[in-house]
């Protein structure tokens, strides 16, 4: 069995975390799956793609506000109006393309698309009947841009029972679509550990974007009896911040590579402060820990932080308020922390099956396959 797996950029993303996840799911029930994985803008054009991220993070880093209105305007409208009415532009039918080119040479007996623009592509491609493998959109935000495709597209892996019903209602059958959860890597589906440890976890840092500046120094001017640890990456400049302070209580972690050290600093921490990614977000809370968010970049974590507010599944912080005292009026409050898990478990309880589950429903285990 052959798998084809699509993000859009080589860039480490959320989209490629989702990938990553995806293809360990699917290795553990199908070992003799050959999975390739094919960042689509690097394919077609590999100096474009470095063009493009680069756009992108000038754009949402100068100019988020102009950003934001871009991403309500294009990307995502409340009602979905232009989920089925997305224009292909030039560069669309290039993009479609190379990608039809690609699929008539793999020949894969599935796509799994975890960016919407190769979803929206390969919709269109299927409606020309020139794909006939079956093509699974795995979302990887707490809502559905109108990006994605939606209708020729074969199997719906959505974060949530909201979302479900939502493509449905713009004509999607219900039968095609499964709430699953946002893919969260097995490495890190394991029992949480209470541990002695009085940490909390700070991410967000690798990119360089964002307010993380501000809230080292606004923690750095309060005494503190936590330890924080920041997630840096590979933001040396962020690394230098921190040890100027040279506060015994902010600690900077080197990026880590290995997803058990990973695991390791998630079981150690007491709660979490990081931008509303999806992926981040699902990794923490299938960790149980507490997620608080100090603001969120422009476009889709503006939407995920709305609806991940609206499900009390988080906590924004203030101000006005020294950060650490919001933290601890939740964490350290036994009531607080079960109200919280309350919320937690009835989100939870929204996956129809496990990840694992609708895979092997999909594809088969071992050998066997399972028609569609």
């Amino acid at each position: 069995m052959k798998i084809i797996v699509l993000p859009l950029f080589r860039l480490s993303s959320g989209h490629h975390k989702a990938a990553e996840a995806i293809i360990e799911h699917i290795s553990m029930i199908r070992p003799d799956a050959n999975i390739q994985t094919v960042d689509i803008l690097s394919y077609c054009h590999e100096s474009l793609e470095s063009v493009v991220s680069k756009m992108y993070m000038q754009w949402i880093n100068k100019k988020p506000e102009s950003y934001s209105k871009f991403y309500k305007s294009f990307i995502y409208t409340p009602d979905g109006r232009r989920s089925e009415q997305m224009p292909l532009h030039v560069w669309d039918k290039y993009f479609e393309f190379r990608l039809a080119r690609l699929i008539e040479k793999e020949r894969p007996d599935y796509i799994i698309c975890t960016h919407s623009y190769p979803s929206k592509l390969l919709n269109h491609l299927k409606r020309q009947k020139k794909v006939t493998a079956p093509i699974i959109n795995v979302y990887t935000d707490f809502f559905v841009s109108d990006v994605w495709g939606k209708r020729s597209i074969d199997y719906h892996f959505v974060p949530h029972l909201e979302a479900k019903k939502w493509l449905v209602r713009l004509g999607v059958p219900a039968g095609r679509v499964y709430v699953t959860g946002i893919p969260v890597h097995p490495s890190f589906e394991v029992d949480h550990v209470h541990t002695k440890h009085r940490s909390i976890l700070v991410a967000g840092g690798n990119s360089g974007l964002g307010q993380l500046e501000k809230l080292l120094q606004h923690l750095n001017d309060h005494t503190l009896s936590y330890t924080y640890k920041v997630l840096c990456g590979h933001n040396e400049k962020l690394r230098a911040q921190i040890d100027l302070l040279r506060n015994p209580r902010i600690k900077a972690l080197p990026y880590m590579s290995s997803r058990e050290e990973m695991n390791r600093f998630y079981e150690e921490a007491s709660a979490i402060i990081t931008k509303p990614g999806g992926i981040t977000v699902s990794e923490v809370l299938e960790k149980e820990l507490p997620v608080f968010i100090s603001g969120a970049l422009p476009g889709q974590e503006e939407f995920n932080a709305d609806y991940l507010k609206k499900r009390e599944l988080i906590y924004e912080l203030t101000d006005d308020v020294p950060i650490e005292q919001q933290i601890t009026t939740i964490i350290d409050s036994d009531i607080e922390r079960s109200k919280w898990k309350k919320r937690l478990d009835l989100y939870s309880l929204e996956k129809e099956q496990t990840l694992t589950t609708t895979l092997t429903a999909i594809f088969g285990s071992t050998s066997s396959s399972v028609p569609l």
